[in-house]
């Protein structure tokens, strides 16, 4: 997405989390010339007038975004994901996505067309059979599923430490609704990182539910939702 600002000067990829990165306009104001210059100054006037309340209401936004609980919790998420720390990850997810996410990959197993092919999808739990799959808590299948995924893609510990050592996480919007009686919270953000021989970067849009009085990040929440209308014809 093109943007109609520059930046003051050319950061580098910041250590740590960086929720500051604000974009401001430094270029040379316009040359009115010598015939203009009344016009230009009831025009600068009636721009400040719209400009400064605009620039308020920005700030505003931007720190209601920053104080907003869920924030946070995004921040945890996506750093533990990246880092590819599945216990810390999982435990900020709703127990309703991990519990999903386990039955989807468990009817996955059972849909297996060869007997090859569901040893190989319960093995990648470091499980020897269906039932130990469905003996474990979801939390522990979670887990134990990125941990596969981690194995066959074999990022190692190097990649992994750059990766967090140069995260940037910048906030772009923050949007709530109401649905079917639960509290949920969307956050749109832009993650920045290098992995020593490439600078990667990426929007993602994290959504959260209200479990409680805490704010946990939702696996299900982006899901198509389907009514059927009970005048809908037969």
């Amino acid at each position: 997405m093109k943007h109609s600002v520059r930046r003051l000067s050319n950061r580098q990829p910041p250590t740590a989390l960086d929720i500051t990165d604000t974009r401001v306009y430094d270029g040379p104001p316009p040359d009115p010339g010598p015939h203009h210059m009344k016009a230009f100054r009831f025009a600068t006037l009636a721009a400040l007038s719209v400009l400064i309340p605009a620039t308020a209401l920005a700030q505003d936004a931007n720190k209601t975004i920053n104080d907003h609980p869920a924030t946070q919790v995004t921040f945890g998420y996506l750093r533990s994901a990246m880092g590819q720390n599945w216990q810390k990850a999982a435990d900020l997810i709703e127990p309703a996505s991990l519990e999903s996410l386990k039955g989807r990959y468990i009817l996955r197993i059972k849909a297996s067309a060869t007997l090859d092919e569901e040893i190989a999808h319960v093995r990648r739990l470091d499980c020897s059979n269906l039932k130990e799959v469905e003996a474990l808590s979801a939390k522990q299948f979670y887990i134990l599923y990125h941990k596969g995924i981690q194995k066959r893609f074999s990022v190692d510990q190097a990649k992994l430490d750059q990766i967090l050592a140069t995260l940037a996480v910048k906030l772009l919007s923050l949007a709530e609704e109401k649905v079917q009686n639960n509290e949920m919270c969307h956050i749109l953000v832009r993650t920045r990182h290098s992995n020593s021989d490439k600078q990667i970067s990426a929007l993602d849009l994290v959504s959260l539910i209200k479990v409680d009085d805490d704010w946990k990040v939702t696996l299900n929440a982006q899901e198509p939702i389907v009514k059927t209308l009970a005048n809908a014809p037969k």
